[in-house]
């Protein structure tokens, strides 16, 4: 009797195991078809991601002769209305520009058109901000890009002429845009450039926005146009908002906050008329980390409603 109960009991086991494997693979089978179902649906056109209401174009600087995209960015009543609207200009715009558009939609400011100015096309980014941002020549620059950047630097004055000249043109042959509040903003070394502008051409702006400005470069450089300024000029008429992250002040050597606030203190001394300064100094932010902090209190600071 226990050789049969055992002989059942092993035929019941097989035949459950079969039933198992039989559901189990059924169950595969659909989830399967199902799968395949999903994915059928899921295929679709593959397309580049777009900024929505923003436009492109390509402008060729007649000072280099290289060739850039400008980015703008329309503001949401643009095409509601006649007025006329300040711009905000933006330096490094591969990165800035789709963060400004997307931080802007989100604060309670003037409104205001915003403009991104590219690398120059066909070169790297490190050579074009190098060539571009830069006022002076230094090619062995300790703390600047590769070799070959640093070879091309110095050429800011072309850049600013670049501004003027070209890009400002376009703008008011294309837009409705108002030439009295232009808005200059740049990190790194875009802030040094907007620092550069500031003591060298200060009415090519109205405001200017200085992140973390690189005003180490070549020695100080920066303290020899802003001296050459004084020596001739009484009045610097600008509005200056300078930020930086507090950890750019490290122990391994860094001393940009020192710098920017002994900048501050230069500018100030000279007692210029018009020149009014606003800075800021961010807690717990380094290089990497501070321009959405910087550009956001920028935009509020300069495009605040009345």
């Amino acid at each position: 009797m226990k050789k049969l109960f055992l002989i059942f009991l092993t035929l019941l086991v097989i035949i459950s195991c079969k039933d198992g494997n039989l559901k189990s693979e059924s169950l595969n089978k659909a989830s399967l078809n199902i799968n395949q179902e999903q994915s059928e649906n899921l295929i679709t056109e593959t397309k580049e991601f777009t900024l929505k209401g923003t436009e492109v174009h390509q402008i060729k600087s007649t000072i280099n002769q290289k060739t850039y995209d400008l980015y703008v960015k329309l503001p949401k009543s643009y095409s509601k209305t006649d007025k006329k609207f300040p711009i905000l200009v933006l330096t490094d715009s591969d990165y800035s520009f789709p963060l400004v558009t997307s931080i802007n939609r989100r604060l309670n400011v003037e409104e205001f058109i915003l403009i991104g100015i590219s690398y120059s096309k066909g070169e790297k980014n490190t050579t074009s901000r190098t060539r571009d941002y830069t006022p002076t020549y230094s090619p062995n620059e300790p703390r600047g890009h590769s070799k070959e950047a640093r070879l091309v630097s110095g050429k800011a004055d072309n850049f600013v002429s670049f501004i003027k000249n070209d890009v400002f043109a376009f703008l008011k042959k294309t837009y409705k845009v108002d030439m009295t509040k232009k808005v200059f903003a740049g990190h790194s070394f875009g802030g040094l450039l907007a620092s550069y502008i500031v003591v060298t051409t200060p009415d090519l702006f109205e405001f200017y926005l200085a992140g973390s400005p690189s005003l180490w470069y070549d020695n100080h450089s920066i303290n020899k146009f802003e001296n050459e300024y004084s020596k001739t000029k009484s009045n610097l008429k600008a509005n200056i908002f300078m930020c930086i992250g507090a950890d750019e002040e490290t122990k391994t050597g860094s001393k940009m906050v020192s710098e920017m606030l002994d900048f501050k203190k230069r500018l100030l001394s000279r007692n210029y008329k018009d020149l009014k300064i606003t800075s800021l100094i961010i807690p717990n932010e380094d290089h990497m980390t501070v321009y959405p902090s910087f550009i956001t209190k920028g935009i509020i600071w300069a495009f605040e409603k009345q």
